[in-house]
């Protein structure tokens, strides 16, 4: 599922936050370009080194909702909208 570049540069500064990096990191994936296509991939990046500091079952239960949603072949944009805020708080809880 392709979703539209400016939610895609949302997804990019989640990810840049926590790596504290600059565009391309972690291997090129830290990158709008990389999750205008693949944006549940920001989550699992954004979320692979902070999962220890959240409880369980929201992150288990954030990735199931999100996972499924992805899998649809479209999406409207406000349920993107949703993930990016909801991937935004669940990252930032985790930081604090």
């Amino acid at each position: 599922m392709r979703i539209n570049h400016g939610d895609a540069v949302s997804l990019e500064m989640i990810a840049r936050k926590v790596y504290q990096c600059n565009r391309g990191g972690m291997g090129g994936y830290i990158d709008a370009d990389h999750f205008e296509y693949s944006p549940f991939d920001a989550a699992l990046i954004a979320l692979a080194p902070l999962w220890k500091n959240i409880d369980s079952h929201s992150v288990e239960d954030f990735l199931s909702k999100w996972e499924s949603e992805f899998c649809q072949e479209s999406s409207n944009e406000q349920s993107v909208r949703n993930y990016i805020q909801e991937l935004d708080a669940l990252v930032s809880s985790a930081m604090n």
